[in-house]
């Protein structure tokens, strides 16, 4: 991409079916944008996207001003925001951890996860959740798995030792690893 690079992350929501993505990338390319980064997902009968695009800035323009038109043609609900430089966003000198985190299903276990991140001031990247079949009880287990940014300063030994009071806390195991 050129000097004059802008970023847009667009997000879209509706009933899945065959070709959404080849839909939603063809808009793309004919309004001269690329994607940079993108996650897609299908949480029961609906197909959520986000990407983050980048393009000349009257392209990027384009893309969000004509997103509810897409929408109304695919069937989804389009939304197209202006985002700065993704790497401006996350502190070059920040260490990426991955945090993974079982525990029997139930509710509350995202909530207090997060907001012990949020008490050690510590940003969440991306975060996954799923559910499955126990293998031999038959009960529902639940799995997440995060990416966290650790600024400098942040002493990795505290970060463990929260996560750590939070397990027994909350009944769950975690594991803390250096993401490669």
């Amino acid at each position: 991409m050129g000097r004059m690079e802008q970023f847009a992350v667009l997000s879209a929501l509706g009933t899945d079916r065959p070709g959404l993505v080849a839909e939603l990338t063809r808009f793309l390319v004919e309004r001269g944008v690329s994607v940079q980064e993108s996650r897609m997902v299908t949480l029961g009968a609906e197909f959520g996207v986000m990407m983050l695009i980048a393009g000349p800035a009257a392209a990027c323009d384009r893309v969000r001003a004509e997103a509810a038109s897409l929408g109304e043609a695919l069937g989804l609900q389009v939304l197209a925001k202006a985002t700065r430089d993704p790497r401006l966003q996350r502190p070059a000198a920040a260490i990426p951890y991955e945090v993974t985190v079982e525990a029997l299903d139930r509710e509350g276990i995202v909530h207090a996860f997060s907001e012990e991140l949020r008490r050690l001031e510590l940003n969440i990247v991306s975060l996954d959740t799923s559910s499955f079949a126990a293998p031999f009880s038959g009960g529902t287990l639940f799995r997440m798995t995060a990416v966290v940014d650790v600024p400098p300063g942040k002493k990795l030994r505290e970060v463990k030792e929260r996560l750590v009071a939070l397990a027994d806390r909350e009944n769950l195991d975690i594991e803390v690893k250096a993401r490669a």
